[in-house]
């Protein structure tokens, strides 16, 4: 039995302190049934790396414990994805998204050590894996807009994400897209209209509490794709407080499709994220990865 516990330094010294603590007072008792490890990330990559290793070694009852946010869970995902090895998290990071699909209300420690496990999708697109969402449009331009002020003014810090989204909403842009999509009922559907926000969900939460998919399922095998058509700024305005609700689906600029694998296509390239990872491309293949991850449950599921 192995558990390895990669904590982000991005979470806060005391929140680290506590749970390595907590941790070591736990699993001490079991040291000689568990092997346990604890390791806090030094640098960009150091999560990747430390994932990357663990999984390439013996053993078959193990766990990797992402203690962080949404972009270490994505590195840790993408080394784990198609293992023997299983992920699980302990919310630690700022937005704390992913974890929005499950129930912490009654979270203990002794949870990580003999957890649930169960395989959950994620989804491709391109070259790219996410566990999450895959987003392109408005979301996309606040991210990429907050990534550019907090590399030129660092002491910006959470007030960067507030200029770069008041930034996105005055100057409101929309994509022309061409879309080909392949149904959960094998129906093949092909669109072709301006879009602002373009959200594909395995998960149901993204961009710090914004619930585009109120019914996603991480186990059901598709991926729900959420598009909304060209908006005025006071249709937009109106969208944003049920956006965040996720009270949205009724407005009749939003559609919904139930799909597991399709194309979008733009004219130029253009920005999109996985889990935060920003890339461009005017073409993005997707498809949905059923069970292609062994997830952990130390908490249940919220239903959708």
């Amino acid at each position: 039995m192995k558990r390895l516990f990669i904590i982000s330094t991005k979470a806060g010294s005391v929140q680290n302190n506590k749970l390595i603590d907590d941790l070591k007072d736990f699993y001490q008792k079991l040291s000689d049934r568990v092997d346990v490890r604890i390791v806090e990330t030094k640098d960009r990559l150091h999560a990747k790396v430390a994932a990357h290793d663990f999984v390439r070694e013996d053993g078959e009852d193990k766990i990797i414990y992402c203690c962080g946010g949404d972009g270490t869970l994505n590195e840790i995902a993408i080394e784990v994805a198609g293992s023997t090895t299983a992920l699980g998290l302990i919310p630690m990071g700022t937005a704390n998204d992913f974890s929005k699909n499950f129930d912490y209300s009654k979270f203990r420690i002794e949870n990580t050590l003999a957890p649930m496990v169960q395989p959950i999708d994620m989804i491709r697109v391109n070259d790219q894996l996410s566990i999450n969402i895959m987003s392109m449009g408005f979301d996309t331009m606040i991210l990429k807009r907050t990534y550019a002020l907090l590399n030129k003014f660092p002491s910006l810090k959470h007030r960067a994400f507030l200029l770069a989204a008041t930034y996105s909403v005055l100057k409101l842009e929309c994509e022309d897209l061409e879309v080909v999509l392949n149904t959960v009922e094998g129906k093949t559907i092909s669109l072709k209209d301006t879009y602002n926000i373009i959200a594909l969900c395995n998960g149901g939460f993204y961009g710090n509490g914004f619930h585009p998919s109120p019914h996603a399922n991480i186990k059901d095998g598709v991926l729900e794709l959420i598009l909304a058509k060209k908006l005025t700024m006071t249709e937009f305005l109106g969208l944003i407080k049920k956006y965040k609700e996720g009270t949205h689906l009724s407005n009749p600029k939003i559609d919904l499709y139930h799909v597991t694998r399709g194309t979008i296509r733009t004219n130029r390239k253009t920005p999109a994220n996985c889990d935060g990872e920003i890339f461009e491309s005017s073409e993005f293949d997707f498809e949905v990865l059923p069970k292609h991850i062994k997830w952990a449950f130390i908490v249940p599921p919220i239903e959708g």
